[in-house]
């Protein structure tokens, strides 16, 4: 079964709850009928993915760090109520995130967020194929399991959308009636726009 790391704890720090249904699947995001990019910047995109796959697989914080551009406003992120020190500074910069605070509390947000997923989103994933199509979706059901796990990688234009999650299992369901809930439905959405030289952070969802 696939690791679900803070689940109670992200949803509980969403600023307001939504559904999952709410937050667009990325195939949602792009048009039907649009190309996908064959250039250099393409090339170039590609490339920078895999170094932030290659930051998330291995935990680097700074590496990871690298890819955000700080401060981060309050807009941009998802996550709140993470440590007394971080939610006091927080407040005291009017609700901005600076590099030292998200250094300082990193384990603490990557729990928050889930960030272990990344390995599952990356895992056994040919980023290669973003070359001629603009997405990659898997989805895993593992058996006995009430949840199904959604991983999607999407690219348009210079933004790139990372999202993750679980949805209830409709086969799990039929066998189970007796179980009103069967998963814990959630959504994280990671949103990066390439700015030509390098992927840079822009936004982060939850739903749940």
């Amino acid at each position: 079964m696939m690791a679900i790391l803070g689940l109670g704890s992200c949803t509980q720090t969403v600023k307001e709850k939504v559904k999952v249904s709410d937050l667009k699947d990325t195939a949602t995001v792009l048009s039907p009928g649009i190309e996908p990019q064959t250039d250099n910047n393409r090339e170039k995109i590609i490339s920078e993915i895999k170094k932030f796959r290659s930051a998330m697989t291995t935990k680097n914080k700074t590496e990871i760090l690298s890819f955000f551009d700080f401060p981060l406003a309050d807009s941009m992120v998802n996550f709140f109520e993470v440590d007394s020190l971080f939610d006091r500074k927080r407040k005291t910069n009017g609700g901005e995130i600076t590099k030292e605070m998200f250094s300082g509390s990193f384990n603490r947000i990557y729990e928050m967020t889930d960030m272990l997923e990344f390995n599952n989103l990356f895992a056994d994933v040919n980023l290669g194929l973003l070359r001629n199509q603009d997405q990659i979706k898997n989805e895993k059901r593992p058996p006995n399991d009430g949840c199904y796990y959604i991983y999607i990688i999407a690219i348009k234009n210079d933004l790139v959308y990372f999202q993750y999650g679980t949805n209830s299992s409709d086969e799990y369901r039929k066998t189970h009636p007796d179980e009103e809930e069967v998963c814990d439905e959630y959504a994280q959405m990671w949103t990066f726009i390439f700015d030509g030289e390098k992927l840079k952070f822009l936004t982060h969802r939850i739903a749940g």
